[in-house]
């Protein structure tokens, strides 16, 4: 792999926690992703429960995931992140929750040594619909997020607002005694601060809405050891604005 400079560094990976993982590719720049969305429900007797978010990232430059099935790996982690939140439920009706968080953390570019501060906050609105055994689950998200690495005192941010419905198949079936459910989901993001891809000819790629397509398999319990846990796994295919990716799922995709 190529040595990359600090001013030629690709600035999105800082968003991973918020792009989700996959293999993002546009004008030429690839970034391989992987984000584990780790949380922890707080115990408190008073006011609504809190869960503390402790998403990790990882990332791969120009790492093709085709030749895993092969038993080809990276040899080296080129990003981390590490966007600790906090986040709570408050239900505003019977069938409505809306769930604020707040996000600030690091990343870091191992390949470069340059780090990252990483800031988010946003709002997401919850409404299960009747459906039955479909278990149909409406949700609309606006959420702003940005970052700045002192290095090169460059800052970029955006804000979006996401909605999308999930929708079980009425078929589920057991592995090792947990319940799976399959699902498939269809969402769309409009960008009101632009998310802009560098590349290497120089030409930035400004997305400013993108739609997604995929499914997942959920179960009814999360399968780890306490916030080590994950209930989904899946995959999505992301596109719009000269922008495509295909995306890896380990969260509710909406």
């Amino acid at each position: 792999m190529a040595e990359r400079g600090i001013d030629t560094e690709p600035a999105n990976y800082a968003f991973s926690n918020y792009l989700g993982s996959g293999l993002y590719r546009t004008s030429g720049q690839e970034a391989t992703v992987f984000n584990m969305p780790f949380s922890y429900q707080l115990e408190n007797e008073v006011g609504p429960p809190l869960r503390v978010r402790l998403p990790v990232s990882v990332g791969f430059f120009d790492f093709d995931v085709s030749g895993l099935p092969e038993g080809v790996v990276p040899e080296s982690i080129d990003t981390v992140s590490f966007v600790p939140g906090i986040e709570f439920d408050y239900a505003i009706s019977e069938n409505v929750t809306v769930t604020p968080y707040f996000d600030l953390g690091l990343a870091r570019n191992l390949s470069t040594g340059t780090d990252t501060a990483i800031y988010s906050s946003g709002i997401s609105l919850y409404y299960p619909l009747e459906g039955g055994d479909y278990d149909p689950l409406w949700v609309s998200r606006m959420y702003y997020a940005g970052h700045y690495t002192d290095a090169t005192q460059k800052r970029e941010e955006y804000a979006a607002f996401q909605t999308g419905i999930d929708i079980g198949l009425s078929h589920k079936f057991d592995v090792a005694g947990i319940s799976i459910q399959p699902t498939i989901f269809a969402t769309t993001y409009w960008y009101f601060v632009a998310l802009e891809f560098d590349s290497p000819s120089g030409r930035d790629v400004s997305v400013s809405n993108s739609y997604e397509l995929g499914f997942t398999l959920k179960s009814d319990q999360g399968i780890g050891y306490s916030f080590l846990s994950l209930d989904r796994i899946g995959v999505g295919y992301r596109f719009g604005d000269n922008f495509y990716a295909w995306h890896l799922l380990f969260d509710l995709p909406i």
